[in-house]
């Protein structure tokens, strides 16, 4: 009897992985160009010969595809691609975003997950190499541009605003984006990593009013002065805790007074997305460069301590957990939210009553 429970118990553990194979098959098909190979039904060996892969390692895959119903099989032992399942990772109308996303889970996430038995053993940590994969995290920190930049944009609408700086810029999406709908307002991006700067002045150089600089958010400040609108999206988890309050004070010396501060960022212990924010942010804390995610408590704490006025807070990717919300100097909150106003049932604004935060366990 106990030979049975044992080997049911590995049943199960066994189903589970099934859903781990998708990602995986994404992954190799992704990677190697396989769903465009198979665009059009075609044998494996005819693909193999045509490639230099192995055949029995591509017939396994094609096998893996067609399990996961990635590939359909057709006549005379052919295989084509799924257009309905696969139409985000092929040809020229492939998402960028999906596949980086794929990427960064199969080369950053996954691997350190694994690795975690060994880091908790020898009390070590893995190390992030911002210029190895810092265009990959770019990628996929634009996905968050659809689901955020109406909401900036709502925010700008009404205000007189002269120049925007988006720190950990990233390729520039953001920018790009509000400089169609604002031509004559200055932006400026800063990222550390000049690979990615490089790229955002090749994406962005039809846009005059956009430009870019490599530098240290932490230091960096504007030749202006002063900063009507600084984007912070993406960032919490690049510094740790006991240093976050420290870059909100170095904001606050170049942030205008009546400005604003958009923060977009993951955020633990949360209703939404347990699941993925945990797993997040385990990925983050098995890094010596990495740190934990904020919970809602500790992001009110910080910007109370620098005399910022937190509101706003909505989660944009449920999923995912992660949530935006707006910074402004103390003083002028009430102000913006009597100009701007608000329909959002999920608001924290400052001046009225608030909902209690509370850290859970």
């Amino acid at each position: 009897m106990n030979e049975w429970i044992n080997a049911m118990q590995a049943r199960k553990w066994m189903k589970k992985n099934e859903s781990f194979l998708p990602v995986w098959h994404a992954y190799v098909g992704s990677e190697l160009q396989l769903f465009d190979y198979f665009k059009k039904a075609r044998t494996v060996e005819s693909v193999s010969e045509e490639t230099g892969y192995p055949l029995d390692l591509l017939a396994s895959w094609v096998r893996v595809g067609v399990a996961v119903k990635h590939m359909k099989r057709r006549p005379n032992q052919t295989f084509r691609t799924s257009k309905k399942r696969c139409a985000s990772i092929v040809g020229n109308n492939a998402s960028p975003g999906v596949k980086a996303l794929v990427k960064e889970i199969m080369e950053l996430h996954m691997p350190t997950l694994l690795k975690y038995p060994e880091y908790m053993r020898e009390q070590s940590r893995a190390r992030f190499d911002h210029e190895r994969h810092g265009e990959v995290v770019a990628e996929t920190s634009a996905l968050l541009e659809h689901f955020a930049i109406k909401k900036i944009k709502k925010m700008l609408s009404d205000r007189n605003v002269r120049n925007i700086v988006d720190l950990g810029c990233g390729h520039g999406g953001y920018l790009r984006k509000l400089a169609d709908e604002h031509p004559h307002v200055q932006m400026t991006g800063v990222d550390l990593n000049k690979n990615v700067i490089m790229r955002a002045r090749k994406e962005s150089a039809a846009y005059p009013n956009i430009s870019f600089e490599v530098g240290d958010i932490n230091s960096w400040v504007p030749e202006e002065g002063s900063a009507d609108v600084i984007l912070l999206h993406n960032i919490f988890h690049y510094i740790h805790p006991d240093s976050r309050e420290g870059l909100l004070e170095h904001l606050n010396t170049y942030a205008a007074r009546d400005g604003l501060i958009s923060v977009i960022t993951p955020i633990s212990e949360t209703e939404h997305g347990e699941a993925f924010s945990s797993a997040f942010n385990s990925f983050f804390v098995a890094h010596s460069n990495l740190f934990a995610l904020p919970n809602k408590l500790q992001l009110q704490e910080i910007s109370e301590c620098c005399h910022f006025e937190m509101f706003d807070l909505d989660p944009i990717v449920k999923e995912g957990s992660w949530y935006t919300f707006w910074l402004t100097p103390s003083i002028h909150v009430h102000n913006l939210h009597q100009r701007t106003g608000t329909d959002n049932e999920e608001q924290t604004i400052p001046g009225q009553k608030q909902p209690q935060l509370t850290q859970t366990s």
